[in-house]
């Protein structure tokens, strides 16, 4: 039997996700391919949500092909949906040569370990969704007993994210292309004991033409966060292009070296100049920080920067409809400024912090946040051509419960084209299980930022090619460019 699987797709609930499109190639893939069944090994939806999974039973119906499904832990986000989904993605849990088991709860379910107890047929291939290392040892202990049976000859699990073949396991990274580790979403097919990944090759530069791959390599440059001298340095010697400075003073800014480095850059073929400019916040029912935000925009005209980057103003959602018209006020004669020097500007996302609830946040975590702080300043401005969305990833990855709600494909669809500039870097888990932000992005499919949908977004052409700075606060940016740069080669 030919089986096609399916895992942690993590679809939402709008249909112009990228996600729509991945779900869409695999499916087609299944039929090309003669599947003779389609398993789904959980997470096919993003929380949960009805809508998603009536929308996701209606592609595979339509397939003609006969289907398995066996929940994630996703399916288990919406409290108020949870029964209807269960309802719309209901299959059997066993078919010739298949059993599926339900660990949506990171366990097995009572069913599940029934299903496990059974004496016969033997050798069935099991397919979960939690793999065995984060069951229980009583679960853990039934499947070592199954395997010995003779009753399981195989498991199969989605979750991590990653691929994996041992003696009993496979694990497979799945279709989601926020999250697919170590490469582009894949289709897995199972076809008498013998495995082969299909992988979505638009969504992999190392497949695209040469020319669309060195395009997106050029506009890869890096942030001088820590050292701009020795980054525009080392930068300007390994070909960069794009280059971001992080205003601290005007003393710093106008230091010779950096000036000196600048102008060397510039001579070796530097053409998009960025500055980050500092925030502006409100605090006590008062603006904050500009006289630095004013400082920081005549240093971006006196540098000759082509851009620059300006975080959503930190101001508590509570009070963001309050402070809103005194914040514009602060805002416009500065970006005025820029706007009449030709300066493009990008309003980046922020992000929730540790400790942070979603109702007591800073405003700009959401993309339609984002966009009416956007909308707001054009209006104030009455320009709308070089006002755009410079998009942190990182920042709504490491985003709190709002970064399930709101994923990196959602960004792209809500913002896509509005975007004028990326902020590019990995984020890694704590020892305490928090996230930590701007460590170096050395490869291109990571564990916790995989750029497989802004890879399938650029080339779709749903996202526009705009530069990005790789911001590394612990480690080289260059390095992290080079290394980057490199793994996109065939």
């Amino acid at each position: 039997m030919k089986i096609a699987l399916l895992a942690d797709l993590h679809l939402p609930d709008s249909e112009r996700s990228v996600k729509e499109e991945v779900l869409d190639w695999a499916l087609a893939t299944a039929k090309r391919l003669h599947a003779d069944r389609i398993v789904g090994a959980g997470d096919l939806t993003a929380t949960g949500s009805a809508v998603s999974a009536k929308r996701l039973r209606s592609k595979l119906i339509a397939t003609g092909i006969p289907y398995l499904l066996t929940p994630g832990n996703a399916e288990m986000r919406s409290p108020v949906d949870r029964a209807k989904v269960a309802e719309l993605l209901a299959t059997p849990v066993e078919a010739e040569g298949i059993v599926l088991l339900d660990t949506s709860r990171s366990r097995l379910s009572e069913p599940a370990r029934a299903l496990l107890a059974k004496s016969s047929p033997a050798g069935v291939l099991a397919v979960t969704h939690c793999p065995p290392d984060i069951w229980p040892e009583e679960d853990r202990a039934l499947l070592e007993k199954a395997f010995r049976s003779g009753r399981i000859c195989k498991l199969i699990a989605g979750h991590w994210h990653i691929d994996g073949s041992f003696e009993r396991l496979e694990l497979v990274r799945g279709l989601d292309p926020d999250k697919a580790s170590g490469g582009a979403p894949e289709l897995v097919i199972f076809d008498g004991g013998e495995r082969e990944n299909i992988v979505l090759e638009d969504a992999d530069p190392r497949s695209w033409p040469r020319e669309e791959r060195e395009a997106f390599c050029d506009r890869l440059g890096c942030s001088g966060m820590k050292e701009p001298v020795g980054v525009l340095k080392r930068g300007s010697e390994a070909g960069m292009k794009v280059f971001e400075l992080r205003f601290t003073s005007p003393d710093r800014m106008d230091e010779p070296a950096l000036l000196r480095a600048l102008g060397e850059w510039r001579a070796r073929g530097g053409v998009v100049l960025s500055l980050h400019l500092p925030d502006l916040s409100w605090r006590d029912g008062e603006i904050h920080g500009a006289a630095e935000f004013r400082e920081a925009v005549r240093m971006a005209l006196d540098l000759g920067c082509s851009h620059v980057t300006w975080h959503v103003p930190r101001v508590a959602i509570a009070d963001f409809e309050s402070a809103c018209d005194a914040l514009l006020d602060a805002a416009e004669s500065p970006v005025r400024r820029l706007l009449a020097a030709g300066i493009s500007i990008g309003i980046e996302n922020l992000h929730i912090v540790p400790g942070e609830s979603v109702d007591a946040r800073n405003f700009g975590c959401t993309p339609d946040e984002c966009r009416e702080w956007i909308e707001l300043l054009r209006w104030r401005l009455d320009c709308c051509s070089r006002i755009g969305f410079n998009f942190d990833l990182g920042h709504a990855r490491n985003n709190g419960p709002l970064a399930n709600l709101f994923t990196i494909s959602d960004w792209y669809e809500e913002l896509g084209d509005e975007i004028n500039g990326f902020h590019l870097h990995q984020v890694v888990k704590r020892p305490d299980g928090t996230l930590c932000n701007h460590m170096p992005l050395v490869k291109p499919f990571g564990s916790l930022i995989s750029l497989a949908s802004l890879f399938l977004g650029w080339r779709r052409g749903t996202v526009n090619p705009a530069p990005m700075f790789l911001e590394i606060r612990d480690g080289d940016p260059v390095e992290s460019m080079c290394r980057l740069r490199a793994a996109l080669q065939p």
